[in-house]
C-alpha cells in the first residue's frame, strides 16, 4: 500500500517536468527574439554622409501613408475641413544657428498655408550652467521674436521635460484655438501643409499620432501630435519621478496608455522617417527617398544637412 502513493508522487513529478519542458518550447517559438541593442552613431557620422548629397526624391513614396491606406488618396485632403495646430519644437539655450534657420523655413511656411493654422514655439528648460551671456542673448533672441518659451525645469531631455511641457500646454496656452499639440525634435523638417492635410480626416479627440514603434505602444519622439484633450489630461496628474524619467516618447507613451480612458493611437510610420541619406548608419524610421507628400524628415542634426531640405521644399522650383 505504501508503494502506491510514492508512486503517485514520481508520476505528478514526471508531469510537472514534462509541462515545463513544454512550456519553454512553446514560448522559444512564440515569443520574439529580442532586437539588438542599436548603436547610435556620432553627429560626424551623421553628416559624413549628408554633405554635400542631395535627398532621393520621388514624386510618390514606396509605402501608403495612414489616409491613403485608409482609402484617402492625397488629393482628396484638400476637401476635408482645415485643421489648427501648435507646435513645440524642443531646443536648448546654445542652439541659435539652428533655431533660427527653422524660424526662417516655418515662417515661410505659414504663409503659405491653404486654411489650415499652425503656430509655433522653441521650447526649452532653464540652463544649467547659469551663464549670464548665455542668459542676454536668450532675452535677447525672445525680445526680437517671441517664440521662446522656458520651462520651469532645468533642461534636460529624459528627466520630465515631456511632462512640464505638456502641462504648459494645458495651462498656460490657450488651447481653444488650437485641435492639437505636438512636440517636436529641432533635428527634425515639419512640412507644416502636409502635417495639417493628413491630421484633417482623423479625430479630434484621443488622438495619439505619429511615426509609431512596430510591435510597441508609443509614438517615436521626432513628432508627437496629441489632441488638446490629451495634454489636459496630463496636466491634471502630479508629476511622479517614476512615470516620467527616461526616454520622453516612451514615458509619454506608458502615461497614456496607463491614464487615458479612450486612446486613438494612429502610426504614420510612412510619411515619418528618418533621413534617406543615412541609411547606412541609421536604419530605424528610415525610407529610401521623399517625396512632395512628406510630413517629416528627422535627423538634420547639422545646420548644413538642411541645406537637402531646401533644396526640395523651398527653392524657386518647387
Amino acid at each position: 500500500m505504501a508503494s502506491r502513493p510514492l508512486f503517485i508522487l514520481y508520476l505528478s513529478l514526471i508531469l510537472f517536468v514534462y509541462l515545463l519542458i513544454v512550456t519553454f518550447y512553446y514560448l522559444n517559438d512564440t515569443l520574439p527574439t529580442p532586437l539588438p541593442v542599436e548603436i547610435k552613431p556620432t553627429n560626424e557620422e551623421i553628416f559624413a554622409l549628408q554633405d554635400n548629397v542631395r535627398i532621393p526624391f520621388r514624386t510618390k513614396m514606396e509605402c501608403d501613408g495612414y489616409n491613403e491606406f485608409r482609402g484617402i488618396p492625397f488629393e482628396q485632403l484638400w476637401f476635408w475641413p482645415s485643421v489648427r495646430i501648435f507646435i513645440g519644437i524642443w531646443s536648448v539655450a546654445d542652439k541659435y544657428e539652428i533655431r533660427h534657420l527653422i524660424r526662417t523655413l516655418n515662417l515661410k511656411q505659414r504663409r503659405n498655408l491653404a486654411g489650415d493654422i499652425v503656430d509655433f514655439k522653441f521650447i526649452l528648460g532653464i540652463p544649467s550652467d547659469n551663464n549670464p551671456e548665455l542668459k542676454l542673448k536668450l532675452k535677447a533672441e525672445n525680445d526680437t521674436y517671441g517664440d521662446l518659451v522656458m520651462l520651469d525645469m532645468v533642461e534636460n531631455m529624459n528627466n520630465g521635460k515631456g511632462y512640464y511641457y505638456w502641462k504648459w500646454i494645458a495651462e498656460q496656452l490657450d488651447t481653444t484655438r488650437y485641435d492639437y499639440v505636438s512636440k517636436v525634435d529641432d533635428d527634425s523638417f515639419i512640412h507644416f501643409q502636409n502635417l495639417a492635410l493628413n491630421l484633417r480626416p482623423l479625430t479630434r479627440g484621443h488622438l495619439y499620432y505619429g511615426n509609431k514603434s512596430p510591435h510597441s505602444f508609443f509614438i517615436r519622439g521626432t513628432i508627437e501630435v496629441l489632441s488638446v484633450d490629451l495634454a489636459h489630461l496630463i496636466a491634471s496628474f502630479p508629476f511622479k519621478k517614476r512615470e516620467w524619467n527616461g526616454p520622453e516618447d516612451v514615458q509619454l507613451g506608458a502615461f497614456l496608455n496607463k491614464h487615458a480612458k479612450s486612446l486613438n493611437t494612429i502610426g504614420e510610420n510612412c510619411l515619418i522617417f528618418t533621413d534617406p541619406r543615412i541609411r547606412k548608419v541609421r536604419r530605424k524610421m528610415w525610407r529610401p527617398w521623399a517625396s512632395p507628400n512628406s510630413i517629416a524628415i528627422h535627423w538634420l542634426k547639422d545646420i548644413r544637412a538642411w541645406k537637402g531640405v531646401i533644396d526640395l521644399y523651398f527653392s524657386d522650383d518647387n
